[in-house]
């Protein structure tokens, strides 16, 4: 009877230690977060992803920008995956419970009385952001005011272009033809872009964006732009 005990004990470590290796397998990879709920609230990053390293290292960003790294563990007895990056804020509620669903990833935890959920899905390359596509030189072929075309009165001798660069700094060729600089800002979870002149009478403005390889559209969010639409399409030269 002890020597079946034994084996049976044994047999149920096998087991247990064959489960978590082939967990922490399937944990493995490059990972593109499909969609966060926090409640029934529904807070899903921008081409948010992480990266889990067979050597227990990972690598978290948004879209081609990777904005966290640190280390990783699993704990068998109770699913657990736990994340640590020491150059972030401590993480007060603890790892995520794991599970599978097909090919995708689930991960669950409870945050201050909600429930988190996180779905993931394995991906070959990074996602691309909005703030992927907008780098570049952008020629402005339309825009309009309550719906209605003010493109000859407004950048009558197509001098007008959208300047982005990937450091965060645009340049604004205006009709006129100066060059105005300024910081631009992408929203973490929405496609809309604010952009902060330099000058002292400048004024902030947010877009909601569509934008592409081929063309940017931009749809005006603050008081002081929200009747006006532009359309640019991507230039390679000024």
């Amino acid at each position: 009877m002890k020597k079946e005990l034994k084996s049976l004990a044994i047999l149920t470590l096998i087991l247990v230690s064959f489960t978590a290796s082939a967990q922490r397998e399937r944990m493995l990879g490059l990972w593109s977060v499909e969609k966060v709920t926090v409640g029934e609230e529904n807070m899903t990053p921008v081409a948010k992803w992480t990266r889990i390293n067979a050597d227990g290292t990972y690598q978290v960003g948004n879209g081609w920008l990777q904005n966290g790294s640190g280390r990783w563990k699993y704990e068998v007895e109770n699913n657990r995956y736990t994340a640590t990056d020491p150059l972030d804020i401590a993480d007060e509620f603890g790892g995520f419970s794991v599970s599978f669903h097909g090919t995708n990833m689930r991960w669950q935890r409870a945050e201050e009385g909600m429930q988190v959920e996180v779905s993931l899905v394995p991906v070959e390359e990074l996602p691309r952001s909005p703030a992927d596509y907008l780098k570049g030189i952008w020629d402005l072929v339309e825009i309009t005011e309550n719906e209605t075309s003010i493109l000859g009165d407004f950048d009558p001798e197509n001098k007008h272009k959208l300047f982005i660069r990937w450091d965060r700094i645009y340049i604004n060729f205006t009709p006129e033809g100066n060059r105005w600089t300024g910081y631009w800002h992408i929203h973490g979870h929405k496609p809309e872009v604010t952009l902060l002149p330099d000058q002292e009478n400048g004024t902030v403005e947010s877009w909601r964006i569509t934008v592409n390889e081929k063309e940017l559209r931009m749809k005006g969010i603050s008081d002081s732009n929200q009747t006006i639409e532009r359309h640019y399409v991507r230039r390679n030269t000024f």
